[in-house]
């Protein structure tokens, strides 16, 4: 008999902004060929917009509640806006919740929201970390009264990271049932390009500029700030050069962003792009050869995984769960240091050994095809819901 799991998402996409929440979709398309899945999506009320709507997708269905939740004075705020989500939660998808035999909240801020409506109902419920949940948000407000025992209420904990594992460990003490499950990646999708030029070599960065005002680096989460820097100094110091950047993500096309272009020696060598759209990011890692990550805060971004698997070199610096699958000279390269002189010095790398982008790339994408494939992320959460139930 198949399970019935409701999962708990505050991020979908939608059509005017198709990449929110895109891996809320891929684990719903995973999961949906083993369990009855309902997927409760949170939205932030609007005028025009519904409070609930109910939607039929292929193989499972989605609830969207539009919660009056204030965006402004978050951590402030965070009890009271919870406090709503919970109590719209309990009024509009009471059926649904009592009939689950399981809650999978898909980050550590619905997980505290689902700890309170496992107190009126019988469900088993498993809390999976992302990464700023726990690394920004939960860190902050943990220790707050109301928080008092909140551990006990958690039937299962899952990470993005063994990093993010430890980090709760610190924080919280480890939990009986946990388990680090990474989302993987597709490496049929994500897969090495054959037209590549040879005499060229392309940097690209996906991770914008996005406007993180609760985060501690803000803007420069991502290390996008650190790379203008860097790829100032690069070209300074190696004007013949042939080299390209693409600089791509969130708010990656501010103007900010376009006088810091037109302020260097050869703006030309500069490609700028917005938010590249799900259904382009693929072909779009084929474009280049060494992916950038510079973030100064992470889980562990899919991004490195998509390079990888697409059998580019990575530059990513020792934070998160980065260095959990890369490998320093071995399938790719990590900072000696998290700012624009580190990452500026491993670039100056790869343009005087322009082999290593064959040699290290290579080697990421069997690395990748043999650990960290996409089919092993529903496969291990359903036999950890099964587990889960075995002990009801």
């Amino acid at each position: 008999m198949r399970l019935n799991v409701v999962y708990l998402a505050s991020g979908f996409p939608t059509p005017d902004n198709p990449s929110h929440g895109i891996f809320n979709l891929r684990a719903a398309n995973a999961l949906k060929e083993h369990v009855n899945l309902t997927v409760i999506q949170y939205r932030i009320f609007k005028p025009g917009r519904k409070l609930v709507e109910k939607i039929k997708e292929d193989g499972f269905n989605r609830i969207i509640l539009c919660v009056p939740y204030s965006p402004v004075g978050e951590e402030k705020l965070y009890y009271f806006n919870n406090r709503i989500i919970y109590r719209f939660t309990q009024l509009f998808a009471f059926g649904i919740l009592r009939n689950a035999d399981l809650v999978h909240a898909s980050d550590g801020n619905l997980g505290v929201v689902a700890s309170w409506l496992k107190k009126r109902f019988s469900f088993k419920l498993l809390v999976q970390f992302i990464g700023g949940d726990l690394n920004q948000d939960l860190t902050k407000i943990y220790r707050k009264s109301w928080m008092k025992d909140w551990l006990k209420k958690l039937d299962a904990v899952t990470f993005n990271s063994k990093s993010l594992q430890s980090y709760f460990n610190q924080l919280f003490g480890s939990h009986p049932v946990s388990q680090v499950i990474y989302r993987g990646v597709n490496t049929d999708i994500f897969h090495p390009s054959n037209t590549k030029a040879e005499d060229e070599i392309v940097f690209y960065f996906l991770g914008g500029l996005p406007a993180y005002s609760t985060f501690t680096h803000g803007r420069n989460t991502k290390g996008g700030m650190n790379l203008m820097a860097a790829w100032k100094k690069l070209e300074e110091e190696n004007p013949a050069s042939k080299m390209k950047l693409l600089f791509a993500g969130p708010d990656a096309d501010l103007q900010l962003v376009r006088d810091w272009r037109q302020g260097l020696g050869v703006p030309g060598k500069v490609e700028i792009y917005g938010k590249i759209a799900p259904s382009e990011i693929a072909s779009f890692h084929r474009k280049g050869d060494v992916a950038l990550l510079p973030s100064l805060e992470e889980g562990l971004p899919n991004v490195a995984l998509e390079a990888m698997a697409t059998g580019n070199l990575v530059i990513g610096n020792r934070v998160g769960g980065i260095p959990e699958v890369i490998l320093d000279n071995a399938n790719g390269l990590l900072c000696a240091t998290p700012d624009a002189e580190g990452l500026f010095q491993k670039m100056t790398q790869v343009l005087e050994q322009p082999g290593l982008v064959s040699t290290l790339g290579q080697a990421a994408r069997k690395n990748v095809v043999a650990g960290f494939s996409h089919s092993s992320f529903a496969v291990n959460y359903i036999s950890l819901y099964q587990n889960l139930l075995k002990t009801s």
